[in-house]
């Protein structure tokens, strides 16, 4: 069983260690005792009931709005990213349900949640690693029957014009649905983070900060949402060879859809 060690995962990927009292904020701040509890009571279970597990634990539910498409085509579920880690394990217990196999697109880090490695398409952005990655990753695509999660922010959503909503969306998911011949189905999670994201957000924006620093909160802001019910709108499915216009007119045209869903 591989437990969470987080000074282990620095170490591992920067090959820099923290001083101890940097690790004992970074250990309290990623409640590493309290996921590693989960891990332990969830250990040898597959991904779905492990998901289930730990929404048991968190009192943590969800409304669907909307039908799930049928099981005979391949699909790209693509969503807004309000909450940058709660929101792909929801769809992925939603749609485990549903289908066979499921994937999401995600952040490499989440590796090291050992029972849920096997939903995970790793998406590392340096080093050696992103060769292994890019192959997992087109393996997933073109798999007669994975389905796939992914959010084309590639972020959190952030706090914008008085709303929350996604930065700029990616364009790789209409090419990976036109070249993998995927449908897609667009999805409208509402949800928000607490102000403090935001807030230290905008100050690191104007403080003319690149580092993002407020990711740092994000498993802190997960367990925030202890209680909570999230409402999930999922769209028509769509082909996106139909719409009119460019690569980035279409994901503009799919981006639109997922937030007529919000009103």
């Amino acid at each position: 069983m591989q437990l969470i060690d987080i000074g282990d995962i620095i170490q591992l990927r920067s090959g820099k260690s923290l001083p101890k009292w940097a690790l004992s904020i970074l250990r309290r701040l990623i409640h590493e005792q309290e996921i590693n509890t989960l891990i332990r009571d969830g250990y040898g279970l597959q991904p779905l009931p492990f998901l289930q597990h730990v929404f048991q634990s968190m009192r943590l539910k969800y409304r669907i709005h909307g039908a799930l498409p049928p099981t005979d085509k391949r699909y790209i579920f693509v969503a807004n990213h309000p909450f940058g880690g709660v929101d792909g394990m929801i769809l992925a217990e939603i749609l485990l349900q549903h289908f066979t196999d499921v994937g999401v697109v995600a952040n490499d880090l989440l590796m090291h949640i050992e029972p849920l490695r096997p939903l995970w398409i790793p998406i590392n952005k340096f080093g050696r690693q992103n060769i292994l990655c890019s192959h997992t990753y087109n393996h997933a695509m073109s798999s007669p029957t994975k389905q796939i999660i992914t959010f084309p922010a590639g972020i959190c959503s952030r706090w914008i014009n008085g709303s929350v909503m996604d930065m700029k969306w990616h364009n790789r998911f209409i090419r990976d649905a036109i070249h993998y011949k995927r449908l897609v189905v667009p999805i409208y999670i509402v949800g928000k983070l607490f102000s403090r994201f935001y807030a230290i957000y905008r100050l690191r924006k104007l403080l003319g900060i690149n580092t993002n620093v407020e990711l740092s909160l994000l498993v802190d802001e997960l367990f925030r949402q202890k209680g909570e019910t999230i409402d999930i709108f999922f769209g028509d499915t769509l082909d996106v060879t139909t719409l009119p216009g460019s690569i980035t007119a279409k994901r503009d045209m799919v981006r639109q859809k997922v937030y007529e869903m919000a009103r």
